[in-house]
């Protein structure tokens, strides 16, 4: 059963609308270099007051407990690990202490 796994980060003061034109143009780039057991499934800014400013959501198809970014140090073509290197520049590391992390499981069924 695939997972979902939610990041939720803050962008760097200033550097949103960066983050949002490097966004429009690299997402596919992020989703083509997915670690191996991940799928990209989008970067999301919520509708509802959320104390991040935006979430990463990746589907995770393994029976391992999730860790992106032990799986990014494991891409030997190294692809990953330049475009996660691109996007972290946007992301403001002061405030890594306010990052969210969920992890979901597949749809609940009625018993």
């Amino acid at each position: 059963m695939a997972l979902l796994y939610d990041w939720g980060f803050y962008i760097k003061p200033g550097r949103r609308e960066g983050f949002l034109g490097w966004l429009a143009d690299n997402e596919p780039r992020l989703a083509e270099f997915a670690p191996k057991n991940y799928e990209y499934i989008g970067t999301y800014q919520s509708l509802s007051p959320e104390p991040c400013d935006f979430h990463q959501v990746w589907r995770y198809g393994s029976e391992r407990p999730p860790d992106l970014r032990a799986a990014a140090a494991a891409d030997h073509s190294g692809a990953f690990t330049d475009v996660a290197r691109e996007y972290l520049e946007f992301v403001d590391t002061s405030r890594e202490p306010e990052e969210e992390f969920r992890l979901y499981r597949g749809a609940v069924e009625p018993s």
